[in-house]
Formats: C-alpha cells, structure tokens, sequence
C-alpha cells in the first residue's frame, strides 16, 4: 500500500509544479512525466484492470528478488549452485523430516515435537527443565527458518 502512496506523492507534485498534460486525457502515457505516467498505470491497474495484472507485476518483481538472494546465497559456504542450502537442511533434520517435506506436514511435526518437549511438560527436575527448554528453542528455530524459507525462499541467519 505504501507504493501505492509514493505513486499518488510524485502525482500531485507533478499536478503541483504543472508538468501533467491538461485536457481529457490527462493521465495516459506520453504526458513526458515518467512519475505521472507511473503512477496512472498503477492507479488505472488497481482500479480499471482489477488485480490481475498488478499481481503479476508483483509476481515478476517477487521471483527477481527471489533470484536475486539465491544468487547470494548460492555462494554460501557448503552449499553448491542448485544444492539445498546446509541451514535448511538442517531444520529439516531437527524436525525428524526429510529435505522437500511440504509445509504442512512440517507444521504438523513442529507441533507434535513441540508439545512432547515443551518446558511446561518437562520440568520434574532443573537438568530436565533446562533440557527441554534447550531443545524447544531448536525446534522454534528451525520452524521459523523452514516457514520464513519456505514463503520468501531466503535463507535466515540466526
């Protein structure tokens, strides 16, 4: 949405310092102001074309960005070009799942590993207590880098 707003600041400054086309068509392309004209495609995308080619602007923008940090990330030591990256591998390890396990099976097997090793159930004895706090924050590490992983692709390094 903040997009949104940039767009419409640079439309006014340009309606402001008189650089927009006047007449009925205002607001196509060829005013000879790149920031109008951005801004009317975008505004004309969100309310004449609907979502679809916003969204798939975004899409584009998304996968490039994607590319970009895999590119990045592609160096990282003991990881190879296509090979899955050694953090991700292994969470999925400490969740007891092979690599390529779908979210939701990995949400399924965080949850259960969580519960069975959560403090609140383990704390008969400090050693215990300090055990089972130990290996939850392993879990919670590692499904929070397999979600972030798996709905950005970037690898976290925490």
């Amino acid at each position: 949405m903040d997009q949104i707003f940039d767009r419409f600041e640079r439309l006014f400054k340009s309606w402001v310092a008189g650089d927009a086309v006047s007449g009925a068509d205002t607001g196509r392309r060829g005013s000879g102001n790149s920031d109008f004209d951005a801004a009317m495609d975008e505004l004309d995308d969100f309310l004449d074309r609907g979502r679809s080619e916003t969204e798939a602007r975004e899409r584009s923008e998304s996968a490039r960005r994607a590319r970009e940090d895999a590119s990045r990330t592609s160096g990282a030591a003991g990881s190879r070009p296509g090979a899955p990256h050694p953090r991700i591998l292994s969470a999925f390890r400490t969740l007891g799942l092979p690599y390529g396990t779908p979210f939701p099976q990995v949400k399924t097997a965080y949850k259960k590993l969580l519960m069975a090793n959560h403090p609140d159930r383990n704390s008969a004895t400090p050693e215990q207590l300090r055990r089972s706090t130990e290996i939850s924050s392993q879990i919670n590490a590692a499904y929070q880098r397999l979600e972030t992983w798996t709905s950005t692709g970037v690898v976290t390094e925490d």
